[in-house]
């Protein structure tokens, strides 16, 4: 079925909040990412911390491990505020996604909002690796390379990521447009060719729209209005 087109300002709405909130929710899902992997590295190293605590004994050794216990617990806590922080910038980039597009008049802002979302979840996760290859390719460094470099790299490809993404969501949620007229003596023509133009200005008509929630509805004619004589 055919759809109606982007407006300028309904592209430069999708290009933008493509490029804002893709780049809040890249930050929040790599950041969400690294923080589970650090909070079940944490979770099993306090686990192990305790085991070893418990088998060895003694006081000496009891004091050592309970200090690095003790870290471990202050570290699984911080990195669940990070977890918590995550969480936050991908709920503020679907909000900000959905205001942008809403205050362009974008058909279902908050249904292309979702759909860009779960696209780039996926499509991120992939290039994470990408961006940590460049960087790497960039540097000889062990650590100027993922440290430095990979959020310079990621910052540039999410911008560009993000636009191209949400554009593409809008397009795929554009407005349906009508797609068979069917006129008084019967006939079916394209609503968008000239015959299909026709055959609604000719008289009553149909216009059948190929959705199963959709009813039929009834066009009517225009007519010019009339001149009175002076």
């Amino acid at each position: 079925m055919a759809a109606t087109p982007l407006t300028r300002n309904q592209t430069q709405s999708a290009v933008i909040a493509g490029a804002v909130a893709h780049t809040i929710f890249q930050t929040g899902w790599f950041a969400f990412g690294m923080s589970l992997a650090a909070l079940i590295a944490a979770s099993l190293f306090g686990g192990l911390v305790g085991a070893i605590s418990n088998a060895l004994g003694g006081d000496e050794a009891n004091a050592v491990l309970g200090a690095i216990g003790a870290g471990s617990d202050i570290l699984f806590w911080v990195v669940i505020s990070f977890l918590i922080g995550s969480l936050i910038l991908i709920g503020l980039s679907i909000l900000v996604s959905g205001w942008m597009l809403s205050a362009a008049g974008q058909h279902r802002p908050w249904r292309t909002t979702m759909s860009a979302v779960g696209v780039a979840a996926l499509v991120d996760i992939a290039l994470f690796w990408v961006y940590l290859g460049i960087a790497n390719l960039l540097t000889d460094s062990g650590i100027a390379g993922p440290v430095l470099l990979t959020p310079v790299i990621a910052l540039v490809g999410g911008i560009l990521v993000g636009s191209l993404i949400w554009w593409l969501m809008a397009q795929a949620n554009r407005e349906k447009l009508p797609a068979v007229v069917v006129a008084a003596d019967g006939s079916s023509v394209s609503a968008l060719t000239p015959e299909g133009a026709a055959a609604v200005e000719a008289g009553p008509s149909t216009v059948a729209v190929p959705d199963a929630e959709s009813e039929p509805v009834a066009v009517e004619p225009t007519k010019p209005a009339s001149r009175k004589k002076s």
